[in-house]
């Protein structure tokens, strides 16, 4: 009984030695909620509110890792407006920049990771005759947990919208990148004006990686 007290408390303290913490700088400008960890910026009569929402997507990584970002969009001008998902650029604390991907380039690679899986406890095929069985498996009722074939839809459904935003409304949506910030101490994305990213960006928002 002892030694099972000594592992759970071992694993633990794995996992809390393990958590990233992503947190929003302040600015002079910006209005954080600290419950959520979002920032908000207004310009020119539009607010965005940004917070991390993933920092890692895909349920096995193999090489490429997702990141996504929870944006929303408050357009309280008169005209509409218009943000694709293709007007935010990520950068991390070295420097490097990133830009968006598609859901469809998501379900992609989220698709092509989740062969090597099989449920919990396993970490892998053992044998093709196992993960044949499995993709032929019924996606109704079965309750394996692999994102991308059982729920493909999320993928697309909580992506930010590319169509344009009225006057007076909001949409909110995820924006994906492929980028693993848990080997960096910073990140910031960036907001600008049009898809051609050209100039200086609309607005920043800043966060801290601590591990």
């Amino acid at each position: 009984m002892r030694t099972s007290y000594i592992l759970a408390a071992l694993i633990l303290l794995f996992c809390s030695a393990c958590t990233v913490s992503v947190t929003p700088i302040a600015t002079s400008t910006g209005t954080i909620n600290s419950e959520e960890k979002s920032i908000t910026e207004t310009r020119d009569g539009v607010a965005f509110t940004v917070k991390l929402d993933a920092l890692s997507l895909s349920p096995y990584q193999m090489v490429d890792n997702i990141t996504s970002f929870h944006v929303s969009i408050d357009n309280r001008t008169e005209e509409q407006v218009s943000f694709p998902s293709q007007v935010f650029i990520l950068k991390d604390g070295s420097d490097r920049q990133y830009r968006s991907i598609t859901p469809e380039r998501v379900r992609e690679i989220v698709s092509k990771d989740t062969v090597y899986l099989i449920p919990y406890p396993y970490v892998g095929y053992y044998y093709l005759d196992d993960q044949a069985r499995v993709s032929n498996a019924d996606t109704f009722s079965s309750s394996l947990p692999f994102y991308a074939e059982y729920h493909p839809q999320d993928i697309f459904t909580r992506a930010l919208t590319e169509e344009p935003i009225l006057k007076g409304s909001t949409v909110a949506g995820l924006v994906y990148f492929i980028a693993d910030l848990e080997r960096t101490n910073s990140a910031e994305l960036l907001v600008f004006p049009d898809k051609k990213t050209s100039g200086e960006p609309l607005a920043k928002f800043q966060f801290s990686i601590e591990k």
